[in-house]
């Protein structure tokens, strides 16, 4: 069945309803903003659609209605393919203001905050030619840390790191820096009222989690032993592992405040760890 095409200008078109989206859809519903959104397969009244994968394809945009702000939360992987979305986008509907949703992967300093360093190496998908684009033509980009809510739960992250190479890893990179779903949503909306054209800005809780006080909490037993075996030579301590924790010394590496406070937000949702 033809999808209908919305011929009114709205507030904001997301491109890629994915997990993000269910806690920006609440939001902007709360706020009575009205939106549309796409996915792939045009599931709960969406819009179907996607970006070519190949970046020399034609984008069709002749299903996507004009918005004020439009959300890309998926990777683009070259700047020809943001280019041209971006390209197609405004000849059939006038500017936009765009936002790109990326990761705070490549940003290696301790501390780093949203103006580096960086470290292009780090960039393993192509995300940065996307980026770059997008802040040379007056857009924003927001990088989000480790996400996190609803099925997205921390403690289901533990058992991932099952080997003594992992969990050494952890040992010695303790920081986990979070973002909940809803200070996201947040994030974008405030963005999306009030753009700061062409910057880019880290978006974390303000703070960090400890990895050792997750393997406490969650781990297997196994897991847990292991940690306790190889924190002395590790971290070149006598304590325990519950010492170690309880010094509460984890300070965050990911720098958001400038975000915050440029936005006159805080964030409201912290991850509990009952490792005690």
């Amino acid at each position: 069945m033809d999808q209908q095409v919305i011929s009114t200008t709205i507030p904001m078109l997301i491109l890629g309803l994915g997990w993000t989206g269910s806690f920006l859809v609440e939001l902007l519903t709360s706020l009575h903003i009205t939106y549309a959104a796409t996915t792939r397969d045009g599931r709960n009244d969406t819009i179907q659609w996607a970006l070519p994968l190949n970046s020399s394809d034609a984008i069709d945009v002749s299903l996507l209605p004009y918005a004020r702000t439009v959300l890309v939360t998926f990777p683009v992987l070259t700047s020809e393919a943001m280019n041209g979305l971006m390209d197609a986008y405004e000849k059939r509907h006038g500017s936009a203001q765009w936002i790109l949703l990326s990761s705070t992967r490549i940003f290696n300093g301790n501390p780093s905050d949203r103006h580096g360093p960086m470290d292009p190496l780090k960039d393993t998908s192509g995300r940065m030619h996307a980026e770059k684009v997008v802040l040379k033509r007056g857009g924003t980009v927001l990088h989000l840390a480790g996400l996190w809510g609803a099925q997205r739960q921390p403690r289901n992250w533990v058992p991932r790191f099952g080997t003594e190479e992992a969990i050494q890893n952890k040992l010695l990179n303790r920081q986990l820096h979070l973002i909940h779903g809803w200070d996201v949503a947040r994030a974008i909306v405030a963005v999306h009222q009030n753009l700061k054209r062409g910057e880019r800005w880290i978006i974390t809780d303000g703070g960090c989690n400890d990895w050792i006080q997750l393997i406490l909490a969650w781990g297997a037993p196994e897991q847990v032993e292991t940690a306790r075996r190889l924190a002395p030579e590790t971290l070149k301590t006598e304590d325990s592992l519950e010492q170690i924790a309880e010094k509460g010394d984890v300070k965050p590496r990911l720098d958001s405040r400038e975000f915050w406070d440029a936005f006159d937000l805080e964030p409201t949702e912290f991850l509990e760890v009952p490792w005690r």
